[in-house]
């Protein structure tokens, strides 16, 4: 009785949402893959403290004596039952890194060991949360992604903010404004969408939450960029998408991303309809100020507990010949897909395995303040020019550790998000995928990540060996690269009167 009525109240409340970096994300992950747990929102990260307790009670009540891992999972994520309260919980401790950009397949910045530092402010309203978690962070002055460098670098302490907001849920609403990391496709996959391979920005988001259609929506302003006129841009950014529950198994959404730029460019309400087709501006009489992406999704969970998922992308199609009626030169398209399976090995285990392939020149067009980049980042992911595979096998150690051996195979061509778009004969010329000399890179490593008294560890390390390094022909290069933080986290909470 106690957990049917705790799964009742968690779903009612409105809760924090759960960090994409916590140490326990990991396990809670490895859980969904095998499914031992339901996934609340299929492709669609970070997910909400409540969401993941109630998933837990679920598995406890279907079968509690082969539950123990979700039951930790709930004992360690459960939120006070009490209207309102708030948490306070700091975190300490060391991060040891080979080079300080967080994608070790890219690596840059030079390497090191740093004290880290981290306090979680929380807190519950009725259906208000608020939460802020500021970081102390040496290695942000390293890191060559991270857009306060330039400023930060020459003081004593770098620091950010990772979560930041303030969230309104309802029933069928939640309303949000404030930043967190996002990652919309795939697990364990960059978005094609939106990513965290970036740092998080400032955004507002809704969600409708009904039973089997599921919308989310949301826009922000982004960075200027200087346009190929010579002016600097003002920009903005949208994304929505609609999920449909096909069947309890299946998951079927499509998805629209756009940045609109202009000199004295406002964030434009036709723009941010989420009912309107951003793809279409002279539906409405606008310009065509924009760069607009559609995409679908595919989250299909098979009888046999396979787990097969699958996301795409177009920016604009291949044309192989001249448009008679426009004009439009031949070009290569701009495109992204992944595809990844996974699914439980044996009674604890579990297996995935992912494939994603991004065009040449994906994620830009001819005016550069169009590109879908905020601060020299990209929105999605940041590397063009790929294809990646990687195989992983999610290996519970007791019931709080997660340990993943991995192997992972990285063919990169020389297009860049951040470089100029070709232009005339230079674009027709350009190759769809696999510009220039093509470096290609095996990693052979591991993960862990876990908690257990007080004590969290979130690390990865392997063997890399590039062939064409840095794109030279014939340079190869053997390291090992790692990234490991360990530290000592405390909580304590109570009730606001």
């Amino acid at each position: 009785m106690f957990s049917t009525a705790l799964t009742g109240s968690v779903a009612a409340q409105a809760s924090p949402y759960l960090p994409l970096d916590h140490p326990r994300t990991a396990l809670l992950e490895h859980l969904i893959t095998r499914g031992d747990l339901d996934d609340p929102t299929p492709m669609i990260r970070p997910l909400r403290r409540a969401d993941v307790v109630r998933a837990a009670e679920r598995r406890i009540d279907s079968r509690p004596a082969g539950a123990p891992l979700a039951a930790e999972l709930r004992r360690a994520l459960v939120d006070r039952i009490d209207e309102d309260w708030f948490r306070v919980a700091p975190r300490a401790g060391i991060q040891s890194f080979s080079q300080a950009r967080r994608d070790l397949l890219h690596p840059s910045g030079g390497g090191g060991v740093r004290p880290y530092f981290e306090t979680a402010l929380e807190g519950r309203f009725g259906n208000l949360v608020l939460s802020s978690r500021p970081i102390a962070d040496n290695r942000l002055k390293l890191d060559p992604d991270w857009y306060g460098r330039s400023i930060q670098g020459a003081k004593r302490q770098a620091y950010r903010f990772t979560d930041a907001y303030l969230s309104a849920q309802f029933k069928r609403a939640r309303l949000f404004y404030g930043q967190m990391d996002r990652n919309w496709g795939p697990v364990g996959t960059l978005g094609l969408s939106i990513a965290n391979y970036g740092y998080p920005r400032t955004d507002f988001g809704v969600e409708v939450v009904l039973r089997d259609v599921q919308i989310q929506i949301v826009g922000t302003e982004l960075s200027p960029m200087r346009s190929v006129d010579g002016t600097d841009h003002k920009r903005y950014f949208m994304a929505h998408r609609l999920n449909a529950r096909v069947s309890r198994r299946l998951n079927l959404a499509i998805w629209e991303t756009g940045v609109l730029a202009g000199q004295d460019q406002s964030f434009d309400p036709a723009f941010r309809n989420p009912l309107v087709l951003l793809s279409f501006p002279l539906q409405l009489g606008l310009p065509d100020d924009r760069n607009t992406i559609i995409g679908g999704d595919l989250s299909w969970r098979l009888p046999a507990g396979v787990l097969l998922e699958g996301q795409a992308m177009i920016d604009d199609r291949w044309r192989r010949a001249a448009d008679p009626a426009t004009g439009e030169a031949p070009h290569p398209g701009r495109w992204a897909i992944t595809v990844a399976g996974s699914g439980p090995l044996g009674a604890r285990l579990a297996w995935k395995t992912s494939v994603t392939a991004v065009s040449g020149l994906a994620y830009r067009t001819g005016d550069s303040a169009q590109s879908f980049l905020d601060r020299g980042v990209g929105i999605g992911p940041h590397f063009t020019d790929l294809i990646r595979a990687d195989v992983r096998l999610g290996i519970p150690v007791g019931q709080r550790w997660l340990v993943t051996p991995e192997m992972t195979w990285l063919r990169q061509g020389e297009g860049r998000i951040d470089e100029p778009f070709p232009a005339g004969a230079a674009l027709t010329a350009t190759p769809e995928i696999g510009i220039g000399i093509i470096a290609t890179t095996w990693r052979l490593g591991a993960s862990v990540a876990g908690s257990a008294g007080g004590f969290d560890l979130v690390g990865t390390g392997g063997w890399h060996r590039t062939t064409n390094a840095d794109h030279v022909l014939g340079r190869h290069r053997n390291r090992f690269e790692a990234r490991i933080q360990t530290t000592f986290s405390t909580a304590w909470s109570g009730i606001l009167k």
